[in-house]
């Protein structure tokens, strides 16, 4: 250990399981074991962090946390300022779209009555940037001053150099963050994806930020003006660094066995989206199944759920088309029934993962990031773009004009199925030519993507270091 590191102690504070994959599983641990003491905070258990400690052979300290509890006027200000926000960048992309990310809990009286103030506060503020930065910080001075001391007194003890939060939706993190300033520890998190900025989902302050290429970063210095530019780290994100380790990839002959898939038959990837993205998804499977029915002697169709989703709305389909489609469930451990944060990823769905990806010809879906993870082997993506119902309040039309695919714009990245008839000729032709389809697929993963892709696990560890 080198006399610089040797006082190194690192915090990471990880909201949900999805930080473990794209951060915990990654190379940042590698880097950071030899030269910092690590130690995890997480609503998690502890079991949700055992696979950590097999791969990278490590000890580090745990704690298990229960975010607490906002109280009424730092929730009403956060919930206002987003509002705002999104007003604002609906203005400023001149993108309605944006708009539909205000989405309002329909469960209480008392949330009801909250989020109907928030707006009209939003609507009062949006116009004034100003304002919007007031109510932020009167957001952030209505949180309990016990919560924070208790956090102060916590963090005093262990005695970190760094905080990385592994991403930056969860507003229990902020009284850490407060708690942090106030001993001047650094803090830094994550840019969950390519698509949160425009949503208004920066619900925590730190000193640094971490984003994933230029696009990103100059889409900060748009929503968040206040953040000074090197202060947002275009670091990249280690969750394609997995593809390109081959010692993770199986034969065809022992994914096929695994799976209970047949290798004679060329396999197409369905990945489905959550319920609220793609509430008709079912309706998606159901249509590729029918048309492709008649090729069920040479294609196969490979099912893989959003790790969130594991309700019954695909089963009849399944049922229906058992000799076409074999689904293969994500590797995830369920602790809760709350969304993203009861869920965690097992090391073995890395592996299974990108051996979908290699062995697969294409994968198909509504606008999902499968589509850069299926880049990184040349595979082509083809997005579904049309409607399978007639709900007025949704449309694959507001999906696809969702401002981050607007980093699209100019390129022929992904095929396109516009409706059920063209189902079957697009993916044929895709199979037959698959190099024509998409043309543009890495110049838009380089836009999106700091490259080259095996340097961001070392890039975020000198960061944090």
């Amino acid at each position: 250990m080198t006399d610089n590191f040797q006082n190194k102690h690192i915090l990471f504070l990880v909201p949900d399981g999805v930080g473990i994959k794209n951060y915990l599983y990654s190379g940042i641990i590698k880097y950071l074991r030899s030269k910092a003491k690590i130690t995890i905070w997480s609503p998690l258990p502890i079991e949700a962090f055992e696979d950590v400690k097999k791969i990278h052979q490590i000890e580090f300290g745990y704690r298990q946390i229960t975010f607490k509890p906002e109280s009424s006027l730092t929730r009403l200000y956060r919930e206002a300022t987003t509002y705002a926000r999104l007003k604002r960048n609906t203005k400023l992309k001149t993108n309605p779209t944006i708009l539909t990310n205000w989405r309002k809990p329909g469960y209480s009286i008392k949330a009801k009555l909250l989020y109907k103030f928030a707006e009209l506060l939003g609507n009062f503020i949006g116009d004034d940037y100003s304002k919007i930065l007031m109510y932020e910080a009167k957001s952030q001075k209505h949180i309990s001053a016990d919560i924070i001391k208790k956090y102060k007194k916590d963090l005093e003890e262990l005695k970190p150099t760094s905080i990385f939060i592994t991403h930056q939706r969860v507003p229990g993190v902020m009284p850490i963050c407060i708690a942090a300033h106030k001993l001047g520890i650094e803090t830094t998190t994550a840019i969950f994806s390519w698509d949160n900025l425009p949503k208004a989902r920066l619900a925590v302050k730190t000193d640094n930020y971490v984003v994933w290429s230029h696009w990103m970063k100059d889409e900060m210095k748009d929503y968040y003006p206040e953040i000074p530019t090197d202060k947002v780290l275009r670091l990249g994100t280690p969750q394609f660094e997995f593809y390109l380790d081959n010692e993770r990839i199986l034969s065809r002959e022992d994914f096929a066995k695994k799976y209970n898939l047949d290798p004679k038959r060329q396999w197409i990837c369905f990945s489905g989206d959550d319920i609220i993205t793609s509430p008709y998804d079912q309706h998606f499977l159901r249509d590729v199944a029918e048309t492709l029915n008649a090729e069920k002697d040479t294609l196969q169709i490979i099912f893989r759920r959003c790790p969130v989703d594991f309700s019954d709305r695909y089963d009849e389909v399944l049922k229906k088309y058992k000799d076409l489609i074999v689904a293969i469930d994500p590797l995830w451990n369920i602790q809760s029934e709350t969304g993203w944060v009861g869920y965690f990823p097992k090391y073995e769905d890395v592996n299974m993962q990108i051996n979908l990806a290699y062995h697969c010809e294409l994968v198909v879906n509504l606008g999902s990031t499968m589509a850069l993870d299926f880049a990184t082997f040349n595979k082509p993506c083809l997005y579904l773009n049309y409607n399978p119902s007639n709900d007025m309040s949704w449309s694959t039309e507001i999906i696809y004009n969702f401002q981050h695919f607007r980093s699209m714009q100019g390129l022929n990245a992904v095929g396109w199925i516009k409706s059920k008839s063209e189902i079957r000729q697009q993916v044929l032709n895709t199979l037959d030519s698959p190099v024509n389809i998409a043309p543009d697929i890495q110049k838009w993963k380089e836009k999106l993507v700091l490259h080259p892709l095996d340097e961001s696990s070392k890039h975020i560890a000198k960061a944090l270091l």
